[in-house]
This record gives C-alpha cells, sequence and structure tokens, in this order.
C-alpha cells in the first residue's frame, strides 16, 4: 500500500512539472502574436488596396445615380418602390463605402510604420536571446 502512495505522489510531480512546462510565458504569447501580425500583413495589404479601390468606385457610382437629372426622377415617378429601395441602398452603400474607406486609411497608416517597428522588434529580440544565451552560458553551474 505505501508503494502505491509512493507511485501516486511521483506521478502527482510529473504531472505538475509537466503542466508548469506546457504553462505559456507572457513573452512569448506576445512574441507569437507579433509573429502572426507580421505573417498576414499580406493580408491586411489587400483589404487596404481594395478600400482605395471599392469604396471609391462606390461612392462615384452611387454621385452618378444621384447627379444623373433624369434617372432618379423617373425611377421615383414610374417606380416609387424600387426609387424607395434604390436611394435607401445608395444611402447604406454611401455609409459603408466611407466606413471601408476610413478603415483602410487608419490600417495604411498602421502598418507603414509596422515593417520599421517589427525590424526593430526583431532586431531587439535576437540581441536580448544572444545577451540572455551568453549569460546562462557563462554563469557558473550552467551546463
Amino acid at each position: 500500500m505505501s508503494s502505491d502512495a509512493v507511485d501516486a505522489d511521483s506521478h502527482d510531480s510529473t504531472n505538475d512539472k509537466v503542466k508548469v512546462q506546457n504553462k505559456p510565458n507572457v513573452i512569448q504569447l506576445i512574441d507569437e502574436l507579433v509573429s502572426h501580425i507580421n505573417r498576414t500583413r499580406s493580408v491586411f495589404k489587400v483589404m487596404i488596396l481594395s478600400s482605395f479601390i471599392l469604396a471609391p468606385l462606390c461612392l462615384m457610382l452611387t454621385a452618378v445615380f444621384i447627379i444623373h437629372p433624369f434617372l432618379m426622377h423617373r425611377l421615383l415617378i414610374r417606380f416609387p418602390e424600387l426609387g424607395i429601395f434604390l436611394l435607401f441602398f445608395i444611402g447604406v452603400s454611401v455609409i459603408l463605402a466611407s466606413i471601408w474607406l476610413y478603415m483602410g486609411l487608419n490600417e495604411r497608416r498602421f502598418l507603414s510604420d509596422w515593417d520599421n517597428k517589427y525590424a526593430r522588434y526583431k532586431l531587439l529580440k535576437n540581441r536580448l536571446d544572444n545577451e540572455l544565451g551568453k549569460s546562462q552560458n557563462g554563469a557558473p553551474g550552467s551546463n
């Protein structure tokens, strides 16, 4: 019975060590997040490019519908339901296109600084890793 207790204690201490080793480090999590953002940067660039092309195109198209002298007038007279729906659709399109363009401008501003910040981050991280590696290797009693 005492051997069962010893086995249970050694099993529990092994599980505790595994839990401590599997527990993520905050610095490692931040490093993984920064690396993930850098990998998905191209997706963000495509989104920014689409906002710079599609949003102004949508705004120009809605301006043509609104400014054209006879189109909206004829639609509202001959097909009032369709004209009201088209006005609602144009309003929603203008709002969404404006939001999309604003988001694209903000993301463009962020990503323009991101490359420099990420390069500096990697340089400092490598420098810190090298210094920590040297200090751990040179410490007495370390292998």
